[in-house]
């Protein structure tokens, strides 16, 4: 488990640096972009609220979403969509930081999912980097 998750205070400072834009770069990691979804997707925020958060904190790093480089738009509907069927299938009777932990448990180790419902081309694109497209592997492929 990453260390933000170690406890809910250690989680809370996280989220508070997160909003801050005080969080590290380099602590910027598959984990942390889900644990920060996962927070807003249990209290009820959406791909609109997560991309917005996103958006702020990579600008407070300086880094500038460009058609080719940054923010991912396809990705982000990609992952908050298997969060929230991974949170309804839980419930939702813990805190955010239950939430965190176990969307981190399941999905930290497997950052490249996505490659199992889409093509490396269609994801390479700018309209997907845009704009939300739908996966273009039939399910029938996936293992």
């Amino acid at each position: 488990m990453p260390p933000f998750l170690l406890s809910i205070e250690a989680f809370s400072l996280f989220l508070d640096q997160f909003s801050a834009g005080t969080l590290p770069r380099a602590e910027w990691s598959h984990a942390a972009h889900l644990a920060v979804a996962a927070a807003a997707v249990h209290d009820g925020g959406t791909v609109a609220t997560v991309r917005e958060r996103i958006l702020r904190y990579n600008e407070s790093q300086g880094i500038v979403s460009t058609p080719d480089y940054g923010y991912h738009e396809t990705i982000t509907c990609f992952w908050v969509e298997r969060i929230g069927a991974l949170l309804n299938g839980l419930g939702r009777n813990g805190t955010a930081y239950d939430a965190a932990r176990a969307v981190v448990a399941a999905f930290a180790h497997r950052g490249r999912l996505f490659d199992f419902y889409y093509s490396y081309n269609l994801l390479e694109s700018r309209e997907a980097r845009a704009a939300y497209l739908s996966p273009d592997i039939p399910d029938i492929l996936r293992a």
